[in-house]
């Protein structure tokens, strides 16, 4: 286990030695700092209160289980930080857990588990009895925990109001169980962003292909699932003339089995639904849902089309199938669309060609809005162990953190890294807004109710013709995860 303490007392003193830099040029930067001086004041007065009463948690340690830095692509970066760098992500969260620390006197302990699924250390100790965590932030992986009733229901926290905007009202509308919601997402951290879909596409290839201006379609509502299967009918191209199209020829898109289903969010489709008593109810097999799974099939499962990891034997090629061939083919102009999460514009920003950041289509014109998916397995969400033995601690402390990263590390991670680093021009910046404006989260993603949410993505691999069949064998083990599910929330 890796242990990380952020203190008070060392935020202090960063922060000290840092104004006292300044001091040898203090007739010249007056100005500049009386400037800066209103913009903060300014900036404070128009802040959302948190209604937090003042408290001194007397050094108390916040000890937080994360996913840590065992898989390169989804990494914990936003609940600790040693020192200033310079870099923006690290910064915001440095400078947040000074605040906040030191306002309510407490230290912050990022814990990590022995790989990037932290639950099975999660669940000894909570089995033991033992206080270890304050907070736990994972994603689907969670979901053991839930069904042990290992969880609080954070609504029962004191002073975390779940209202406030540095929650996200999506999240907890759809993972609420029979009215009880023992995971959400917030400000807290960046990786429900950085586990947002959407597609990246290579403007140069984009221009070559004399496709018309994406932006547009997508303002005007025309961006679609048939038309990106237009786009990359024209860009899937054997550059070697060696008559095998392989990940060194050129691709119309990439991504992974698991898009089949993402694609289908992105047309509005879902799993499950809710129903009058906040319970699930599984809806898929719908003309819809076929009708929706056809024409994302038409793109990620049409292999002479589309770059997919997990047809034939392209992943187990590869120790990092993902660093070494997918995007690499992106970053090299051999890939149109690249259908991923949103951590891979941050990927891309050192490439040399330009790229652009696009919703996920639409499943038709008529379709009134975009969807864009957040994978619960790359996400990390907050929940709070029975075990945490000073709720209401635990409450003030969650909501503290939350509110002060929607003004530093949510602004640091959206309009620095993204805007101002990895997209390259103010129509993307447009399209982030659109696609974190529409997230949207699935209950068999998350729950892992009779394995439906995989469905898709499995026939893709394995035959179309597999889908209603393999959708039937799933039916029973779905009602009844959803029946222990509903048990174990409403009776612990």
């Amino acid at each position: 286990m890796k242990k990380r303490i952020f203190t008070s007392l060392l935020a202090a003193l960063m922060l000290g030695s840092l104004a006292s830099c300044g001091q040898t040029e203090e007739a010249d930067t007056t100005a500049a700092e009386n400037a800066d001086t209103e913009t903060v004041a300014e900036t404070e007065n128009d802040r959302i209160p948190t209604n937090l009463p003042d408290r001194d948690f007397a050094g108390h340690q916040f000890q937080v289980l994360t996913k840590g830095q065992f898989n390169t692509h989804w990494c914990s970066k936003d609940v600790y930080a040693e020192e200033l760098t310079g870099e923006p992500i690290n910064d915001a969260v440095f400078n947040r857990n000074a605040v906040v620390t030191e306002k309510y006197n407490f230290e912050i302990v990022e814990l990590w588990g022995t790989s990037v699924n932290c639950t099975p250390l999660a669940q000894n100790a909570i089995q033991a009895g033992e206080d270890a965590y304050d907070l736990i932030l994972n994603g689907s992986d969670t979901t053991p925990l839930i069904t042990a009733g290992f969880l609080l229901d954070l609504q029962t926290l004191p002073y975390m109001d779940l209202t406030k905007p540095w929650y996200d009202q999506n999240a907890n509308k759809t993972l609420s169980i029979a009215g009880k919601l023992p995971v959400t997402s917030g400000e807290l951290n960046i990786m429900d962003n950085n586990a947002t879909w959407c597609i990246q596409f290579n403007k140069n290839l984009a221009t070559d292909l004399q496709i018309p201006d994406l932006y547009t379609m997508v303002n005007e509502g025309k961006w679609t699932m048939d038309v990106m299967l237009s786009f990359m009918e024209d860009a899937s191209i054997d550059l070697n003339g060696d008559g095998v199209h392989n990940e060194f020829d050129q691709w119309g898109a990439s991504g992974e089995a698991t898009n089949s289903i993402f694609y289908m969010m992105g047309a509005g489709i879902s799993n499950f639904e809710k129903d009058e008593n906040d319970l699930p109810v599984l809806v898929a097999g719908t003309e819809k849902y076929v009708d929706a799974f056809h024409k994302g099939n038409a793109i990620n499962g049409n292999f002479d089309l589309c770059l997919n990891v997990d047809y034939g034997t392209l992943r187990s090629q590869y120790t990092d199938v993902w660093a070494e061939c997918m995007d690499k083919a992106f970053s090299e102009g051999r890939v149109l669309f690249s259908c991923a999460g949103m951590n891979r514009v941050t990927l891309f920003r050192e490439m040399e060609a330009d790229f652009g950041v696009l919703p996920m289509p639409k499943y038709d014109e008529a379709q009134a809005e975009y969807y864009s998916p957040v994978s619960m397995w790359c996400t990390s969400l907050l929940s709070v162990p029975i075990t945490a033995s000073n709720p209401e601690r635990t409450g003030i402390i969650i909501e503290a953190l939350s509110a002060e990263s929607l003004y530093t590390l949510t602004p640091a991670y959206y309009e620095i890294t993204l805007q101002g680093k990895a997209v390259r021009d103010e129509e993307s910046a447009a399209m982030l807004d659109l696609i974190f404006a529409s997230r949207i989260f699935d209950l068999g993603n998350m729950y892992l109710l009779g394995d439906v949410f995989n469905v898709p993505g499995w026939v893709a691999i394995n035959g179309p013709d597999k889908l209603m069949s393999t959708l039937e064998s799933k039916k029973a083990p779905a009602e009844a995860a959803i029946a222990a599910l509903v048990e174990a929330v409403t009776n612990h």
